[in-house]
């Protein structure tokens, strides 16, 4: 079973979505949140905050734990954390895991498409 976190970063009432590469194995050219694999030993919460400065180049400071879900096609795992602050200015593209960024309004986000994770979207609400 593969282990993911993804960070749902939070701002005003949007959530930052990242469309994934078109190499990408799974969900190519899908629009979904930052993150990727937790590696052998490594916390998940490590795994949050590396991801987050090798996709996005920024380091999560202000985060919760908000659960998990299963995909049962993948057998893959993906721990889910909200991002409310973070430090090194603000989200931007950094290599080649994602071809575009954009900040989407939280009532409206479960209507991106292609999603990767539509079952990521019942654990965000707009506040």
């Amino acid at each position: 079973m593969t282990t993911i976190v993804l960070a749902a970063f939070i701002e005003s009432g949007r959530v930052l979505m990242a469309r994934r590469a078109a190499n990408k194995q799974h969900y190519p050219g899908h629009w979904d949140l930052v993150g990727g694999h937790v590696e052998a030993d490594e916390p998940i919460v490590a795994t949050l905050i590396r991801e987050a400065r090798e996709e996005v180049g920024v380091t999560p400071v202000i985060f919760r734990y908000l659960g998990f879900f299963k995909d049962s096609r993948y057998e893959t795992t993906y721990h889910l954390y909200e991002v409310t602050g973070w430090s090194d200015g603000l989200p931007r593209l950094i290599g080649d895991e994602h071809t575009d960024l954009a900040w989407v309004a939280l009532d409206g986000a479960s209507l991106v498409a292609p999603l990767a994770h539509p079952e990521v979207m019942s654990f965000l609400s707009p506040d």
